[in-house]
């Protein structure tokens, strides 16, 4: 039930960010190392849509649907990556896929919110247990854009 919530939470907070896009604090941070985070994982990814190969996709609590033009995912991840340094790679891989920084959310977890015409995608990074990182990623159309 808890994850449930956490998750009606996120999307609540997701569409409050995607009306409140231009409010996002800007700041750079340094890239991390291919060797810090490896290679793109391969399974239930977008080509536009990075993950770390250190991350595992969590089947149970993931969909994803892509269907003629549309393309819409809960994609919901765990491993053993430090969230700052997760925080890092998105920051630093979603403009390679030119994906634009809108928004970003931080406290005790990180949501950062992308778009790129017609596509909106939300990766929210936070600690599951002292040894499990979760990386949630919403990502679908905007409506009517495209």
């Amino acid at each position: 039930m808890a994850n449930h919530s956490k998750l009606l939470l996120l999307l609540a907070t997701l569409l409050i960010s995607f009306s409140t896009a231009g409010c996002a604090a800007k700041y750079t941070a340094p890239p991390p190392s291919e060797a810090e985070l490896g290679p793109p994982a391969a399974s239930y990814r977008f080509e536009d849509l990075p993950v770390p190969a250190t991350m595992s996709l969590v089947r149970g609590e993931s969909y994803a649907i892509e269907a003629g033009g549309l393309r819409a995912a809960i994609l919901v991840y765990e491993g053993k990556d430090d969230p700052a340094e997760l925080v890092k790679y998105y920051r630093e891989n979603m403009p390679q896929h030119n994906w634009k920084l809108a928004s970003v959310f931080e406290r005790e977890e990180a949501t950062l919110i992308f778009r790129k015409p017609g596509w909106n995608c939300a990766v929210n990074i936070g600690k599951k247990t002292m040894q499990a990182t979760r990386l949630t990623i919403l990502f679908g159309p905007i409506e009517g854009e495209k």
